[in-house]
């Protein structure tokens, strides 16, 4: 009932706005300087680019030394009601030269302007009062911010290492990096990055608590990448990079450096159709990326010895890249878009690195291709309308290296075959946003809709090859001659318990085999909507009121009803708005992915079935005698959304060129889902059904988290800009962000409140451009942070719950069993005390990029929009060549416990050229 109410409101709201003239989010801040009437004259649009045809956001444009407005981040801007007489026109931007345009007013005409960079001209000045400051610039407060111009061009190229790039800069929320959302051109849904070349600009953590937002800022933080629209004249660039092994690093745990090296090449192409009203962009790359997968793992000889291996595997990518943007101006109210994007990669030996083995490994083929089309109404002074529709064909085909059964061997090694067969996921994803602003005086409202509907076509054949399990525990003492000393025990590890399986020694029985039978097929259709609405209402000149709402449902699970409202406030106390206080308060509700809908089905126990055998005979699982367990998911009653909610202080202060920010955030976490193994046995005694695990998804995980954020950033300097940014956060619950998180025991949350998975309490951002004597331009890309937290287990399933998660406990006083650790005296079993989730933690990690590039222009006395410009760029990652810890060893008792033995890529080096006309 509340989601029919929902959907004929909002219909009725859609109707009005499609009568009144609905309108553009991105070109919201236009709309505040537009008149109701225009009885003597008419209103003067435009856009601003740079020379490569990229949108400038927050230009200044001055209308005849009087009245200033500010480009959107499409780069348009728009005075209402402009008298049709010869008027002047003065652009502003950063790191760009200033231009003064002769122009009159005109209705169906809009004016394109192109800015290029300070070089050119030596006589930028850009003043105090055209930097926004105060209570409408939520662009640039707290850990938002928006890179264009020279903070764009200073980021990488290779689509890796830009990732990595923007992720880090998302920390500023307090959540994990590697979790922040990357959404394109508008739509919400994740996607691969667009060619760098095809950026105009990048929004990082925009407003989150606004309405039309689902995830919550600690969720990871937000990236919205913006492409570049056609150009009035042909324009284009050529470019490529080279990196080959010569100057690259030996990364760290190889013994070999292998094949190391990245090429990438590729065009732009952007111009007009017709002579006005229409432009097309075009965009196209190859990238070759060799690199390598290091094992470095402990097995065992042809003698059963233990012995270390290491291995330098072959990891190559072989990807295409291609986009095309069509713009037609179907009056002078109506704009649409047309885009088409692919992203075709090849590549080999996934799953391979750390402990895993090449064996183990896979190759796979990843493709994505979308077709989206945008249309934008403009009929009014208050109402603006954009419509959305995205249609996207994604997947992946999997080979395995081997389909032989896998052998996991707790830490030491994966070997055996991989862990899937042939596997296909394929998936046809439908997005439909409609959104509408009206404006009116003081009142800006926003609201609209978000509707995904995924039909997933997947054949799953994850552990179908099944697995065997050599986690340690209990057996026999054995003598010299290995044969079993009588009434002796002892504990043992699980390469010790797979050498005895190998050699056929007593002790050597596998902990346990997995597999699944029956049909891989996964066939479903999951849709998931939302409904907002968002007011901003500037009650003074220095003081702005927000309130929102947003409803949330979906299927696959059944999820309904869930309303969370938004507010804040902003305020600047003094005149000239150097100081700006903003607060926001909100609730958020999580949604369950594709992903989690298809880890539901795969152990529904009808189609396929989840057997577990404990002490199987190695090689024949299924032999006489055995007792098979199977596992099945299920649902609580009344399973629904997780609910959370995050509160935000910020203040900002702007002197001598400095922007100075400081945030608080407050988190808090209630009905977080994970797993419980309702029929786990106790006493020995399963208490609802005999040789079955029950998964049962619940909502019974809860936490709270806190962050704070300090940033300074300069741009008045001529030489330099600079951004610097600290992050404090932490983050307490008993779910680990994960969907399918299942505690070490079913009945107790002894030692799961505690710091989350991967988090790490301490951040330090650096972002800069150094403008050196010759134009060269240094920049740097920086993130040092503090060890993430790991956990600590036994390899061990003693209660017999069908998950190998146990832990350790600390030991008694004397306890011959003890092994000592730097986290204290610890005992696989029969301790004094629970030992905690997450207690280890990594070392630091430093990710420093620096780039060095430098542009000659090829046509000095031409046509500013006919310039011709040849540009190189000398590239490092990770240039101090620092060991950035991925994974740890944390089986305790195990070869490589509590020792690093994997991490992210040493020193890379490339070069760049790119030749624009």
């Amino acid at each position: 009932m509340k989601t029919s109410l929902a959907a004929a409101a909002w219909f009725a709201a859609l109707s009005i706005s499609h009568v009144s003239n609905p309108a553009s989010a991105q070109t919201l801040q236009t709309l505040q300087t537009l008149q109701a009437t225009c009885t003597d004259g008419a209103p003067m649009i435009g856009m601003v680019r740079d020379g490569t045809g990229a949108s400038i956001a927050q230009a200044a444009v001055t209308l005849d030394n009087g009245v200033t407005t500010q480009t959107a981040p499409d780069g348009r801007f728009r005075f209402g009601c402009v008298t049709n007489a010869a008027h002047r026109l003065h652009v502003a931007a950063e790191s760009f030269a200033p231009t003064d345009l002769n122009t009159a007013a005109r209705l169906r005409s809009e004016l394109s302007i192109t800015l290029h960079p300070s070089e050119v001209q030596q006589n930028v000045d850009v003043s105090d009062a055209e930097t926004p400051h105060g209570v409408d610039n939520a662009e640039n407060s707290g850990a938002s911010r928006t890179l264009q111009g020279n903070d764009l061009k200073a980021l990488a190229d290779d689509p890796d290492d830009l990732l990595r790039q923007l992720q880090n800069m998302t920390a500023g929320s307090g959540g994990d990096p590697e979790s922040a959302m990357i959404t394109v051109d508008g739509f919400q849904s994740p996607t691969k990055l667009p060619p760098k070349s095809s950026i105009a600009y990048i929004r990082i953590n925009p407003d989150q608590f606004a309405a039309e937002y689902q995830e919550p800022p600690y969720m990871g933080g937000r990236v919205e990448v913006y492409t570049k629209p056609g150009q009035p004249r042909l324009h284009g660039d050529i470019f490529m990079t080279y990196g080959g092994s010569a100057l690259n690093a030996r990364d760290p745990f190889s013994v070999a450096k292998g094949t190391l090296g990245k090429q990438r090449f590729g065009f732009d192409l952007s111009g007009p159709v017709r002579r006005q009203g229409s432009d097309f962009a075009l965009s196209l790359e190859h990238r070759s990326i060799d690199n390598i997968a290091v094992v470095n793992a402990v097995t065992l000889d042809a003698n059963g010895n233990a012995v270390p291996l290491t291995a330098s595997v072959p990891k190559t990518e072989r990807l295409w890249v291609a986009s095309a943007r069509l713009g037609w101006q179907l009056g002078p109210k109506n704009t649409f878009i047309a885009t088409y994007s692919a992203n075709v990669n090849n590549l080999q030996n996934l799953g391979v690195g750390g402990t895993t083995t090449q064996e183990a490994g896979y190759n796979a083929t990843r493709y994505e291709h979308i077709v989206r089309f945008t249309d934008i109404t403009t009929i009014s002074a208050h109402w603006m309308h954009e419509a959305r529709a995205s249609l996207r064909f994604g997947g992946e085909d999997d080979t395995p290296a081997s389909l032989t059964p896998q052998v996991q061997v707790s830490g030491a090694f994966t070997g055996g075959g991989a862990n899937i067969g042939a596997q296909r996921q394929h998936e046809i994803l439908l997005e439909v946003l409609d959104d509408a602003i009206y404006t009116r005086g003081r009142h800006t409202v926003k609201f609209g809709m978000d509707l995904r509907s995924a039909r997933e076509r997947q054949q799953i054949t994850q552990d179908f090859n099944g697995t065997y399990i050599f986690g340690g525990g209990a057996a026999p003492v054995l003598d010299a001659n290995n044969q079993p000393v009588a009434g002796s025990s002892t504990v043992i590890t699980g390469l010790e318990q797979y050498r005895r399986a190998k050699l056929n020694l007593a002790g050597g029985t596998p902990t346990a085999y997995t597999g699944l039978t029956g049909s891989p097929r996964i066939d479903f259709v999951q849709t998931r909507t939302s409904l907002f609405v968002q007011e901003d209402y500037k009650l003074l000149e220095n003081l702005k009121l927000s309130f929102g709402l947003r409803y949330y449902a979906q299927s696959l699970p059944s999820v309904t009803g869930d309303l969370v409202p938004r507010a804040g406030i902003a305020w600047s106390p003094d005149k000239k708005a150097t100081w700006t206080l903003r607060a926001h308060a909100g609730m958020f509700n999580g949604r369950y992915s594709t992903e989690d809908a298809t880890e539901w089905a795969r152990l529904n126990g009808t189609a396929r079935q989840s057997n577990l055998v404990y002490s199987p005979v190695y090689g024949n699982p299924f032999s006489a005698g055995a007792v098979p367990i199977t596992t099945v998911r299920t649902f609580a009653p009344k399973f629904g959304n997780s609910w959370f909610s995050e509160e935000q202080v910020n203040v900002e202060h702007s002197m001598r060129g400095w922007n100075l920010n400081a945030a608080w955030y407050w988190l808090h976490l209630w009905n977080e889902a994970r797993v419980r193994n309702i029929n786990t046995p106790i006493d020995g005694v399963r208490p609802l059904a005999p040789n079955s695990n029950i998964l049962q998804s619940q909502n019974s995980g809860k936490g709270y988290g806190h962050a704070l954020f300090f940033s300074a950033e300069e741009h008045s300097i001529k030489r330099m800009n600079l951004f610097v940014g600290y992050v404090f956060a932490e983050v307490f619950d008993t779910g680990g962000n994960d969907t399918f998180m299942q505690p070490q025991s079913a009945y107790s949350d002894a030692g799961e409140y505690v710091m989350r998975d991967n988090q790490n309490r301490h951040q330090l951002i650096l972002n800069g451009t150094l403008h050196l004597p010759g134009k060269l331009d240094l920049s740097t890309e920086t993130n040092l942070r503090s060890g993430r937290r790991y956990n600590v287990t036994t390899g061990f399933d003693n209660n017999n719950d069908g998950n190998f998660n146990d832990r350790p406990m600390y030991a008694a006083p004397g306890d011959p069993r003890a092994v000592a650790t730097r986290f204290g005296n610890l005992v696989t079993t029969g301790g004094t005390a629970v030992f905690a989730r997450n207690v280890g933690t990594m070392p630091g990690a430093a990710y420093v990029d620096m780039n060095l590039s430098r542009s000659f222009t090829l046509t000095p006395h031409a046509a500013k929009d006919r310039l011709q410009t040849l540009s190189a760029n000398v590239r490092a990652a990770n240039v101090l060549n620092h060991t950035n810890v991925r994974r740890v060893g944390g089986v305790l008792g195990s070869p490589l416990f509590d020792k690093p033995y994997f991490a992210d890529t040493g020193r890379r080096i490339e070069f760049g050229l790119r030749y624009g006309f």
